[in-house]
């Protein structure tokens, strides 16, 4: 049951990273390398977000585990303010 729950929630975040810009055929920086995104988020490993990229120079992708800073952005939950 609790698997269900987290596959879920890894859902949930792969699709606010998207909306954030994280998606297929974008261009990002990460890890100091800016990179073409070949792939949208998808779970990847013990609570890890991975993304398949291409460098400029490269023939081949390969799959890059997001920062956690970047997760923890896509699963803030937003501020309700009050008058």
């Amino acid at each position: 049951m609790t698997s269900q729950v987290d596959d879920s929630h890894d859902r949930d975040t792969c699709r606010k990273l998207i909306s954030l810009g994280y998606a297929r055929s974008n261009r990002v920086r990460l890890y100091g390398l800016e990179v073409q995104l070949v792939s949208d988020p998808f779970p990847h490993g013990e609570g890890g977000i991975a993304i398949e990229v291409l460098e400029n120079n490269a023939s081949r992708s390969r799959t890059l585990k997001l920062p956690l800073s970047v997760v923890q952005v896509a699963n803030r939950k937003p501020v309700k303010r009050t008058a």
